[in-house]
């Protein structure tokens, strides 16, 4: 029986703190192969941190501060003294014995040299596809977090009206299904609307006050298929370039200093999902069309009318950044 093993069933309440988050979340800690899992109280998995890398930061009144990055931008704390115990006594088991020989480590450190440049030459798709893999979505909400708030910082910030961002959010509750992304509109953003890595939908304050409701529910519904398409994280995987995303499949973190991810000009399989759910959904996927051959591409469309799509407080959703 391995130190693991012995508590494979011992399960802790715990408060994670995801990175760049103040507030901390109530979550399940129990025992995977070599590494600590962290699920939601409905059983939902989270992230994983591997047990070589987690150690003892500091406490906080009883409760005893984990992490599994140097610099700390992501903590777990744990109250529960069998967990305590137990974290303690694999993680100085799983040290292991001394380092190698240093003409064995120099070995290995060539090879795993050779194994990247081998990479970097010819496999940048495959590299970018394990990234992708290897991202949970929580740790999406982090990131999107960032970039949002260096959007904000490079424009005149978020539109704050209250009556308007109730209206807004109706508006995304009645055009798409449950849950519904998160509408956000900032004033001066450039583009129209850009999707980020986590679903969220940014939108410019001159696309909001020019729109019509059909139009900007075709610009919301395009945004919704990229997401559904993962092209915002994708796009952020591929901005870090092939060396920056080896550096984040190994660190499992972003750099601190984030690419763009402005929306690319190709994203015909977007435009089909989302005009397939207009179609499901009963919503005439015309301004859709128009906003495709805007650029070109050319979107199909059945030949049955359908009513274009319909809000009551589109008003109030306009003044959002008047308020």
């Amino acid at each position: 029986m391995t130190a693991i093993d012995k508590y494979v069933r011992l399960e802790a309440i715990g408060w994670w703190f995801e990175a760049g988050r103040q507030e901390g979340r109530e979550v399940i800690v129990s025992f995977g192969d070599e590494s600590l899992q962290i699920t939601s109280l409905k059983d939902v998995p989270l992230t994983h941190w591997s047990l070589r890398a987690t150690r003892r930061v500091g406490t906080r009144g009883e409760a005893v501060i984990y992490s599994a990055d140097p610099e700390q931008q992501e903590i777990l704390e744990i109250e529960d003294a069998d967990m305590v115990r137990a974290i303690s006594a694999v993680t100085s088991l799983l040290s292991g014995p001394a380092t190698p020989p240093p003409r064995r480590r120099w070995l290995w450190r060539g090879l795993g040299v050779a194994i990247i440049l081998a990479l970097l030459g010819q496999s940048p798709p495959l590299i970018y596809s394990v990234a992708n893999t290897l991202t949970p979505p929580s740790r999406l909400i982090g990131v999107s977090t960032r970039l949002q708030e260096r959007l904000q910082q490079k424009t005149a910030g978020e539109c704050q009206g209250w009556q308007g961002r109730r209206a807004l959010a109706a508006f995304s509750r009645s055009l798409l299904p449950d849950p519904p992304p998160a509408l956000i509109v900032l004033d001066g953003l450039d583009p129209a609307a850009l999707a980020l890595p986590d679903g969220r939908i940014l939108l410019s304050r001159a696309t909001i006050e020019a729109a019509t409701p059909e139009s900007l529910a075709a610009l919301v519904a395009l945004a919704w298929g990229e997401s559904l398409e993962q092209a915002p994280q994708s796009r952020l995987i591929k901005a870090l370039g092939p060396l920056g995303a080896l550096r984040y499949i190994v660190s499992g973190r972003f750099p601190a200093l984030l690419p763009d991810i402005l929306p690319e000009g190709d994203h015909g399989s977007s435009y089909i999902a989302a005009r397939d759910y207009l179609l499901e959904s009963g919503i005439s996927p015309a301004p859709l069309q128009l906003l495709a051959q805007a650029e070109g591409i050319g979107l199909p469309l059945p030949p049955a009318t359908l009513p274009a799509f319909e809000f009551e407080s589109f008003d109030l959703l306009q003044n959002i950044c008047a308020e």
